[in-house]
């Protein structure tokens, strides 16, 4: 990320079970800005990758990712505290699991690397 955050990633494929294993240990630790994600951004930007790679059509839901196994170490800028500020994990660290994804997957990547944010408010209502 811009801050010097890293994502990094290992990914295992079984080729006779065809069970995957995503690792993510090695990636940087929470920030204290707001772009932390809970782990089911890590989740989504992975199925939506694989749905980009597969020759086939996949569902989209949660029992596509049976065969996946995850590894996100807590405190994480992938599963940060509870505490941890998230919002601008949603639009901005999850392009940047996307591109680490499909780096690793030798594909396309290092798209611009953000779904254009647009914040605004004032001091009693904010939207995004």
């Amino acid at each position: 990320l811009d801050d010097g955050s890293r994502i990094e990633l290992t990914v295992d494929i079984d080729e006779k079970t065809g069970n995957a294993t995503f690792d993510f240990t090695g990636t940087g630790a929470q920030v204290l800005a707001n772009h932390n994600t809970p782990p089911a951004v890590a989740y989504s930007a992975v199925i939506y990758c694989l749905r980009c790679l597969v020759g086939a059509d996949i569902p989209l839901n949660q029992g596509c990712l049976a065969p996946v196994k995850f590894i996100i170490p807590k405190h994480t800028l992938l599963n940060p505290s509870v505490t941890a500020a998230v919002v601008g994990g949603n639009v901005l660290t999850s392009q940047r699991v996307v591109d680490v994804v499909l780096r690793t997957f030798n594909a396309c990547a290092a798209s611009q690397g953000c779904m254009n944010n647009f914040t605004f408010g004032d001091d009693e209502f904010g939207y995004y």
